[in-house]
């Protein structure tokens, strides 16, 4: 795996609905050339939400980003993480502890922050690294 930024969905929403795609993580990640990732949950909850008016941008990004599998390992990490969040009484979207299990399992040997507008959603994931440039955003 290589080095570089897995890509939250709020992150690709934001880019697809923006007037302004310029003022986006997203673009202001693409510009920087880092290499993107997105978790296969990401995949699903973004073909969840296609439509016509954003099928052609949506397509576009995708084959600019690498998809990352939500695999037998992934599934492992994610029912860790989730065991730990129960003892501490924290809930976490299932979408989002998929997200985020896939991010960790993926990030070895480099580390491969996770990037959102949702920091909130994810912080409480220990091992997980979060993307510096969201919490400015």
């Amino acid at each position: 795996m290589s080095s570089g930024v897995t890509v939250d969905t709020c992150v690709l929403i934001e880019f697809l609905r923006a007037k302004d795609k310029s003022k986006t993580l997203y673009a202001n990640l693409a510009h920087d050339r880092v290499p993107l990732h997105i978790s296969t949950v990401v995949l699903f909850e973004l073909r969840v939400g296609l439509n016509a008016s954003n099928q052609a941008c949506l397509l576009a990004l995708l084959r600019k980003i690498t998809c990352l599998p939500f695999d037998t390992r992934t599934a492992e990490i994610a029912a860790d993480i989730s065991q730990a969040l129960r003892k501490s009484k924290i809930q976490v979207e299932s979408s989002d502890l998929f997200i985020a299990a896939t991010a960790i399992a993926h990030e070895i040997p480099h580390e491969i922050p996770l990037a959102t507008l949702n920091r909130k959603h994810f912080e409480r994931i220990e091992g997980l690294i979060l993307f510096p440039a969201a919490a400015a955003h």
